[in-house]
């Protein structure tokens, strides 16, 4: 339920901000002019792809601090999403708000996976492709033939 619930808001998010930009992109030719940086479009599109990744993220940890009741969790989670928020609105320069966003989001995608239940054992095996049960398993479903 928490990551439908963060995919659901990541969408949500991703698609008011193609919207905005969109509508940005069709106006008179002013992004850029007035000083606006050049790299608005390159920004704004990394920048939502932050946004749409720390919903995700945000969501896990989340419903995991409502879950457990960890309130600190909860408000860290609030204070986060403020401050990556804020950082779009404090900062003229597109690009500034970049950093600590992914940093940000690198922090959350850490947490967010070891709330869903990973371990950095598990990690190491998957990437070397040596976990044999997730292998074999992979392995026996395809082999399956049903019976008569």
């Amino acid at each position: 339920l928490c990551i439908v619930s963060g995919l659901g808001f990541a969408i949500m998010s991703g698609v008011f901000s193609l919207v905005n930009i969109l509508t940005d992109s069709l106006g008179p030719g002013t992004v850029g002019i007035y000083g606006d940086s050049p790299q608005y479009f390159l920004s704004s599109a990394f920048m939502t792809l932050a946004i749409v990744l720390l919903h995700v993220f945000w969501g896990i940890a989340f419903f995991d601090a409502c879950e457990k009741k960890k309130w600190w969790a909860l408000a860290l989670v609030i204070l986060s999403h403020l401050l990556v928020s804020g950082l779009t609105f404090l900062n003229p320069q597109y690009e500034g708000s970049l950093v600590p966003s992914y940093i940000i989001m690198m922090l959350m995608v850490t947490w967010a996976f070891f709330t869903a239940g990973g371990s950095l054992r598990n990690l190491k095996l998957r990437l070397m492709c040596r976990d044999k049960d997730f292998l074999l398993g992979n392995h026996e479903i395809s082999l399956r033939v049903p019976q008569n």
